[in-house]
């Protein structure tokens, strides 16, 4: 997703947004992104959501939030970044076979009135940047 933005940037203005980011790894990152990601890379980032899934999976086998007994900020941010897509996007990582605790956990998230109500407001977001190629479907 992060191409599709970077790629959306005239070539002026992409440097002059880059040149703000603190790190240099992330502005890279961006840069790598604008003329587009290897399968390498593509496979690292994949792996490391995999890490991350895997790690909230272990997590909910112990406690019913991400930060133990109370819905707390780690559930709005894991949700937020990849715990509300990830069975769609990586359905070989999203799996009931895989982290049927992540999946049950997400229903969780998305039934709280708070998460519902956000999720029922118009999408605005940029087709192109609703799947992980960037492909519009």
């Amino acid at each position: 997703m992060i191409g599709v933005l970077a790629r959306g940037l005239e070539s002026g203005d992409f440097e002059k947004l880059v040149a703000r980011i603190p790190l240099h790894e992330q502005r890279e990152k961006w840069r790598t992104a604008r003329s587009g990601f290897s399968e390498v890379d593509l496979a690292n980032a994949t792996r490391k959501i995999g890490v991350a899934v895997d790690k909230v999976e272990a997590q909910l086998r112990v406690t019913p939030w991400l930060a133990g007994d109370a819905f707390t900020l780690a559930d709005v941010n894991f949700f937020s970044h990849c715990g509300m897509m990830v069975a769609r996007m990586f359905p070989e990582i999203g799996n009931a076979a895989r982290c049927p605790r992540t999946l049950v956990w997400a229903e969780r998230m998305r039934a709280r009135p708070g998460v519902a109500a956000a999720l029922r407001m118009p999408d605005r977001t940029n087709p192109a940047l609703r799947t992980f190629t960037g492909h519009v479907v």
